[in-house]
């Protein structure tokens, strides 16, 4: 009943003659928004007061919008008002969008190879260069309360398996940070936002320097470093591996798109699809 009565409300108010079946809620300019317009978006398990506000706000936002897109009927150009060949031209991309990826997901080969992987590296090497320092190494932060730092730094900086099988031992028990960096690249940078230190040339660093040891007012840190790289020198394939893979199948469906133009336009020309004038 609140809801009729509203819109009733606004139907004697207004200045033009109700379409036949239908009353008009709104109008703006010769646009009008009719009672049936609103019906579908007032829930029916809502309270009277609540469907008046849904009500009102819809017809605000309507009202609104209408008077925004006068203005904009104004202010443009009948070219920048062309939108049927903005909406036509994005359907378009979309469709064939959509037709390219599903042939991509059935037909294309994703996968490649080491060889195809090791062949891009080297045929590209100039352009893998180290933008910074990486590390192959051993990190443990341990609190300062922690028994037998001596060992911890004994058995880090240590070779042997048996020594490094109790530093891992160890640091189940009582490390706050265990990290094993020896079978993988990292870079320095990274690893030191773990640490309370601050180091402003870290190549020169490197070049001296294997283990780091410092601490602060709750923990004590170790970081051995097994192996280094410098900004400048070839970056290894383990680190890129995943790029190189990116790129590979980047440019594998740049080719697969081109062939895939290709055969559908010489089809046409084959089936005299089209012609040009």
């Amino acid at each position: 009943m609140a809801i009729m009565a509203l819109m009733l409300a606004f139907a004697s108010c207004s200045l033009i003659e109700p379409e036949k079946g239908t009353r008009p809620v709104a109008r703006v300019f010769e646009t009008y928004l009719y009672e049936d317009d609103i019906k579908s978006f007032i829930p029916e398990d809502v309270s009277a007061e609540d469907s008046v506000a849904i009500v009102h706000s819809y017809i605000d936002k309507w009202v609104r919008k209408q008077l925004m897109l006068s203005k904009a009927e104004e202010a443009l150009t009948e070219d920048q008002k062309d939108v049927e060949k903005k909406i036509e031209e994005y359907r378009s991309s979309l469709l064939i969008y959509s037709y390219r990826q599903k042939l991509l997901l059935q037909k294309m080969d994703t996968i490649v190879t080491d060889e195809e992987i090791q062949e891009y590296y080297n045929n590209n090497i100039d352009n893998f260069m180290l933008s910074a320092e990486i590390v192959k190494a051993t990190f443990v932060k341990v609190p300062l309360t922690a028994p037998d730092l001596s060992n911890v730094r004994s058995w880090i900086r240590s070779e042997k398996v048996e020594d490094l099988d109790k530093l891992e031992k160890y640091c189940f028990n009582y490390a706050e940070k265990f990290d094993n960096f020896n079978d993988s690249w990292i870079y320095f940078k990274t690893l030191m936002k773990q640490f309370p230190l601050a180091i402003d040339q870290p190549g020169r660093f490197l070049r001296y320097n294997n283990n780091i040891e410092t601490s602060d007012s709750m923990f004590h840190y170790f970081l051995h470093i097994s192996d280094h790289k410098s900004e400048g020198e070839v970056t290894p394939l383990e680190l890129i591996r995943d790029d190189i893979i990116s790129i590979l199948l980047n440019k594998r469906k740049i080719e697969f798109y081109n062939d895939l133009e290709k055969k559908v336009y010489n089809e046409g020309v084959n089936r005299q699809q089209f012609e040009i004038y």
